[in-house]
């Protein structure tokens, strides 16, 4: 089954690039065919980064499943002390992920090609993920369970998901994994998770 969150490496490519706002900045992003969202920065993605680019996000974040680097960038932006890094199993995206990181001034993020995240050698303070719904959940509770071994002791998983694909059933795998799981934030069907 080919959807984002394979490589596909024989699909054609057809690049566009968008301008993107929030909160007064500009950025501009690349896109290609097999790439998630690539007409705009989706809604879900949007949720995520404004429920989170103002809390305090350690030293060190990952951006995992990263795509061509919408929240990753932005919140670099605006955390530049940041140490941001990006994972992602689409070779694609992360070719994209490192062009758009140069093209908004973020060039010091590390783009990373891996299908086991848990081959980085290190932790993180904060982790954020939007889920790869298509991929099924069996492949989004290994996100999580990987996400939890990646954290720093006190670090913080921030997911955003909808309610009517499977909200509900990922809170009670976060509760497996997570001493404190909240929803922080509700817009449009979306919920933002933090869990720590």
């Amino acid at each position: 089954m080919n959807h984002y969150y394979t490589d596909n490496k024989d699909l054609s490519s057809d690049r566009k690039e968008f301008t993107y706002y929030f909160d007064n900045e500009v950025f501009r992003f690349t896109t290609d065919n097999g790439v998630f969202s690539k007409e705009n920065v989706d809604y879900g993605s949007y949720i995520l980064i404004r429920t989170v680019y103002q809390k305090d996000l350690g030293e060190s974040l990952l951006d995992l499943g990263s795509g061509y680097g919408p929240i990753g960038i932005i919140l670099k932006r605006f955390h530049p002390q940041l140490q941001v890094e990006m994972a992602e199993v689409n070779s694609r995206a992360v070719e994209l992920s490192v062009l758009n990181s140069r093209n908004n001034h973020t060039e010091d993020i590390k783009v990373h090609l891996c299908e086991d995240i848990l081959a980085l050698d290190h932790k993180f303070d904060t982790i954020v993920l939007n889920p790869p719904i298509r991929a099924g959940k069996k492949v989004i509770y290994e996100l999580y369970e990987k996400a939890e071994k990646m954290l720093n002791e006190g670090g913080h998983l921030y997911i955003v998901i909808r309610k009517a694909q499977g909200a509900m059933s990922s809170i009670k795998k976060l509760e497996t994994l997570f001493e404190n799981v909240e929803v922080i934030e509700k817009d449009k069907g979306y919920l933002v998770i933090d869990s720590r």
